[in-house]
């Protein structure tokens, strides 16, 4: 069995990489308080030779994913104790659930694996980031499909099938909410769209103008709210049921075969805002959808390329980036900035545009870093060719200094940490 999970799976381990922090890291901290970086950081028994072998031997590849086809990075967070003990393990970016609780499951397994962090001579907890990348072998991709599902009529004809059949409830737009759901289903040989379920939803609630919650769970609204986001899912769902018999297959050697699809439907109500309007299907009420597509019918979204738009020096190389420009801010306020921009067929940047925002002073950081990552990108490709898109950077400012912790909250998974120490 041992052998098999190691075969079925590639969990490949990038270099280590310590939280982002506007505070001199080698400072001393309380002992309460992990180290976010210190003389000897911590080490698996044995080495990262030995850390590679047990995940390799101890992760099972989600069923899930693999007929999905979903490869990537899980990267997670958790602090190695002064007795090499593993606690506080938390997802700061994420693929779907079903990886994200594997990677977690395994990373857990790890307690008291680890040799620990030392500062001064002493050992001393350090808080550990470690990305696990999900990647199905070559020769074990049987169950992925040569050719994905495609919708007939292509993309647009899906914009507006989708978006003919969504309205957003009277309910929904009196109280200023917009609506994120993810949608998974599983597209038959014969085109029927089946097991129709919800991946994932996520709310935001205009306050006042340009003054916005960030995309949460609905745990943090009241019950009216809930039930509209519980509306919100059913419309959803069934606007992708009556897509069922309109779909081509997926295909695996020449034949069709049953593969599912994750699709992004974003709700927009009655204030539109342009710059956050570029969701990953534009799945929106229909005379939305017409207006985003205006001038856009060249554009090939996120998930449906083969490689998304990066670094020209690598996925590293950004982390660097970020990790060496972005600073916190001179203010208390934390929480997500999402920042969406296009990337070029060239590489070239369009202006970033802030979707979601906890602040003006966190929004104006993060433009201010977007806009010097201008010549560092190379294009998302589909088919071997270079395409246009909207990339989305998500970018969590966490302030630990903060007297009153506000309840954590399910969030969209964030590209990039930023934390303010006391």
């Amino acid at each position: 069995m041992m052998k098999n999970r190691t075969k079925n799976l590639t969990a490949a381990l990038l270099l280590s990489m310590a939280t982002f922090a506007t505070a001199p890291v080698a400072l001393a901290q309380s002992t309460q308080k992990p180290y976010t970086y210190v003389e000897q950081m911590p080490v698996f028994k044995g080495g990262e030779g030995e850390m590679l072998k047990f995940l390799g031997q101890n992760i099972q590849y989600p069923k899930d994913a693999q007929q999905a086809g979903v490869e990537g990075l899980v990267v997670l967070s958790f602090v190695v104790g002064a007795d090499g003990s593993v606690s506080n393990v938390a997802v700061v970016k994420s693929l779907i659930e079903s990886t994200n609780a594997e990677a977690v499951r395994v990373v857990k397994m790890t307690d008291g694996k680890w040799t620990p962090g030392r500062q001064n001579g002493k050992a001393v907890p350090v808080r550990y980031t470690l990305p696990v990348r999900f990647a199905v072998r070559d020769e074990q991709k049987t169950t992925t499909p040569d050719q994905k599902p495609e919708y007939k009529g292509g993309q647009e004809a899906l914009f507006k099938a989708i978006g003919q059949n969504m309205v957003l409830p009277e309910e929904a737009k009196k109280e200023h909410l917009n609506a994120r759901v993810v949608v998974k289903f599983t597209v038959e040989p014969n085109g029927s769209v089946s097991n129709i379920k919800l991946a994932d939803t996520k709310l935001k609630k205009t306050i006042g103008p340009d003054d916005k919650l960030d995309y949460m769970d609905a745990s943090s609204f009241n019950l009216q709210n809930k039930t509209i986001l519980a509306r919100l899912a059913e419309v959803a769902a069934a606007a992708v049921q009556k897509t069922s018999g309109q779909w081509q297959p997926a295909t695996k050697n020449g034949q069709p075969v049953a593969a599912e699809v994750y699709l992004p439907v974003q709700f927009l109500g009655s204030e539109v805002e342009r710059g956050s309007a570029l969701p990953e299907t534009k799945a929106a009420p229909v005379q939305d959808v017409k207006a985003n597509l205006v001038g856009m019918n060249d554009l090939v979204p996120l998930f449906k390329l083969d490689k998304k738009p990066t670094f020209k020096e690598g996925e590293m190389a950004a982390k660097k980036f970020y990790a060496k420009n972005l600073r916190y801010p001179d203010t208390e306020a934390e929480g997500d900035v999402t920042a969406s921009f296009l990337v070029f067929e060239d590489g070239t940047i369009g202006k970033a545009s802030i979707g979601t925002s906890m602040g003006t002073a966190l929004k104006e950081e993060v433009l201010r870093v977007v806009e010097l990552s201008k010549g560092k990108w190379q294009p998302g490709y589909k088919d071997g060719k270079a395409v246009k898109t909207v990339n989305m950077l998500v970018v969590r400012f966490v302030n630990e200094s903060s007297v009153k912790k506000e309840p954590k909250k399910e969030r969209l998974p964030a590209d990039v940490v930023v934390t303010k120490f006391k």
